[in-house]
């Protein structure tokens, strides 16, 4: 068992409002009054008077004794030691388990009764490789959820003769939205739909190759040694494409064929960049918001610098891989583009994994095991690294999965999803970057849909994020001040008035006497709604957190 007594470490070393906070949504509007004013109505809260006449009952459960339940057995065995009414198990179980999770009815999953509505929502979720209608239908959804921007999959003609999903990434023609996802009509409601419920879309494009000449159709294109000899690409001629070459280096990143298959863009040239920019002239005129770059480190950085202005004021972030800020190079530089943190990733893989130190999250950035929050965009998992796991691929390299696979076993070839959920508790509980959450196919079979974007562990985190953003009741910012710093268990204030700690250890972490900044008063768990007082001097003065958990605590009332 981890006793804590006090541990202090370092404070304040996050900075003030990021630049990719992006038009922050006010729940107290119903009606958005422009395309840069999304805000959002108030959620009603219809609960169920069966669940809230029961309510007491359940929560005393849990307070006598049944902090950790994890099987409905022991639900049960702790609500007959609670003396609750005898009436039907299934009722009880179907009660206990919303309760447990948060959950009532029309409230939002994972989120505990009376923790507060966000005035704000900064948090983007994939939805990878789903058609647009489909994105379209579950955005109120999302908006309920707390999210802000959704990342979809690239929209243009591409290489139909590739059904799965890596067909997307070979476009064939950039004027044109159609395909597997959806056609221009369906991307427009999409979007109209975003905006009617202050959502941001972000569009995933691809301008640094076209086809894999292996999957190429036929008369697509035709080759003369290492040279493209004729193609009916109907914005490209022979001349646009680069000379067949491997990708084996940085020195060949940007001029070579990756995979030595896929047809190469020259970037470089005036007429490459004037499709691009017409091709992202046409999506942000059909409401795009912004747009994630596949391939970033494959194009050279001043492709970016000249064709982002031809659409202003569009969030753009990148796709660059690479396990530390270092290999970003240049790109860092280009003052319109964020990137995926890589770094952070293989961070968090290293500290979570057994034997791993969480101390070296306290501050990644420090020694370039993260980006700076301005540039970051945080996740734990997206598509590369889940279809790569899935050997459908993606990152398909044993070294690379073992590099970037938060809680992946090579060895087993298995995923410890508790790592993952930790990941995801530490991305959204910090200050520094703008968080993004993966999640699958809707096309697999549901079994196989393990990320989820209505994961209530995940919503939970996602709620305590929202919750800690600058202009938050009233607060400009909460920066992040450590106060747990131990291999297995690390905890943080957000500000004066929120609190996260996670313990990765399989014993519990007991909190003794912690002296903290923390404004006095009464703070609740976001995800089970456990309290937790605060002193009249900051002291947090016992709380036990459970073993394999995290815990994000918001100040609820004096």
């Amino acid at each position: 068992m981890n006793n804590i007594g006090w541990l202090s470490g370092p404070v304040g070393r996050s900075r003030g409002l990021r630049r990719n906070q992006v038009n922050p949504v006010n729940p107290a509007r119903s009606v958005p009054r422009s395309r840069n004013d999304r805000r959002l109505g108030a959620n009603a809260d219809a609960r169920s008077s069966h669940i809230i006449s029961q309510e007491g009952a359940v929560r005393k459960a849990l307070r006598a004794g049944a902090r950790w339940f994890r099987t409905p057995g022991m639900a049960v065995a702790a609500m007959k030691f609670a003396k609750l009414p005898v009436i039907p198990v299934a009722h009880w179980l179907l009660t206990f388990a919303l309760l447990y999770s948060g959950v009532s009815i029309a409230q939002v999953p994972g989120v505990a009764q009376g923790i507060p509505e966000p005035e704000h929502r900064n948090v983007i979720v994939q939805l990878f490789n789903w058609r647009f209608d489909d994105v379209r239908q579950v955005i109120p959804t999302l908006r309920q959820l707390g999210y802000s921007h959704v990342h979809v999959s690239p929209p243009e003609k591409s290489n139909e003769r590739v059904w799965q999903w890596w067909g997307r990434y070979q476009p064939v023609d950039f004027a044109r939205i159609d395909g597997p996802l959806g056609s221009e009509a369906e991307f427009r409601a999409m979007t109209a739909a975003a905006e009617a419920n202050g959502i941001q879309i972000l569009v995933d494009v691809v301008l640094n190759h076209t086809v894999d000449l292996n999957d190429a159709p036929p008369g697509l294109v035709r080759m003369a040694g290492n040279q493209v000899a004729e193609d009916n690409f109907p914005q490209f001629t022979p001349q646009d494409f680069h000379e067949r070459c491997n990708v084996v280096s940085d020195a060949t990143a940007e001029r070579c064929w990756l995979s030595n298959n896929l047809l190469d863009l020259k970037t470089e040239s005036a007429h490459v960049r004037q499709v691009a920019k017409d091709y992202l002239t046409k999506l942000a005129g059909l409401g795009a918001t912004g747009f994630r770059f596949d391939a970033a480190k494959h194009i050279e950085t001043e492709f970016f610098t000249d064709v982002l202005p031809a659409v202003p004021g569009k969030y753009a972030f990148g796709e660059l891989i690479a396990d530390r800020a270092g290999g970003f190079g240049s790109h860092l530089s280009i003052p319109e583009m964020d990137y995926y943190d890589f770094p952070l990733v293989a961070s968090m893989r290293e500290a979570f994994r057994f034997g791993g130190d969480l101390r070296m999250l306290t501050n990644p950035a420090a020694d370039g095991r993260a980006l700076e929050g301005l540039k970051a965009v945080t996740f734990v998992r997206n598509h590369d690294i889940d279809r790569g796991q899935n050997n459908d691929h993606g990152i398909e390299d044993p070294g690379g999965r073992d590099t970037f696979g938060v809680g992946w076993d090579e060895a087993q070839h298995r995923l410890d999803r508790t790592d993952v959920n930790l990941a995801y508790a530490y991305v959204l509980g910090r200050e520094d970057g703008l968080p993004y959450v993966f999640t699958d196919m809707n096309t697999l079979p549901s079994a196989q849909q393990d990320d989820r974007f209505d994961d209530p562990i995940i919503i939970a985190g996602v709620r305590f994020h929202n919750l800690c953003l600058a202009d938050t009741g009233g607060v400009a910012r909460r920066p992040d001040f450590w106060r747990i710093e131990t291999p297995n268990a690390i905890g943080w204030q957000r500000g004066t008035d929120r609190f996260i700690v996670i313990n990765k250890a399989a014993d519990p972490l007991d909190i003794n006497n912690l002296p903290t900044s923390l404004r006095a008063g009464q703070y609740k768990e976001v995800h089970t709604g456990w309290p937790m007082r605060v002193e009249a001097d900051g002291t947090i003065q016992h709380w036990a957190v459970p073993p394999r958990s995290s815990m994000m605590f918001v100040r609820v009332e004096s």
